[in-house]
């Protein structure tokens, strides 16, 4: 059952995202969305999105929006490719400040 709902939630994720931003609509298609029970919320190793659906499931639709959102847009960007040899954390948040503030700058998804 659990498997269904987190079905439909990417879904529903997919279709308002071409609603609100055909661009990044475009972008999340060419995502992989895969359960990971074992981590907290969500990541991309650039190519798939990961998540936790426990997680997922406990937030609003905006918010499913704003999450999924962000790793695609870390994966769009090639951020786990470019990271290189940098310090990970230091590279994750100023990633970070470049996914948010274009979602931010779009006016319609939740963080």
């Amino acid at each position: 059952m659990t498997d269904a709902k987190v079905q439909r939630l990417i879904s529903a994720f997919k279709l308002r995202l071409r609603i609100n931003s055909p661009f990044f609509a475009t972008l999340a298609l060419f995502a992989g969305y895969r359960e990971r029970p074992d981590i907290s919320t969500a990541a991309t190793d650039g190519k798939d999105i990961f998540f936790n659906p426990d997680f997922l499931l406990g937030l609003p639709a905006g918010q499913v929006d704003g999450l999924l959102l962000h790793e695609v847009l870390h994966a769009a960007l090639l951020h786990t490719l470019r990271r290189g040899p940098r310090e990970p954390r230091l590279w994750n948040i100023a990633a970070d400040i470049v996914v948010n503030g274009l979602i931010v700058g779009e006016g319609v998804f939740e963080l």
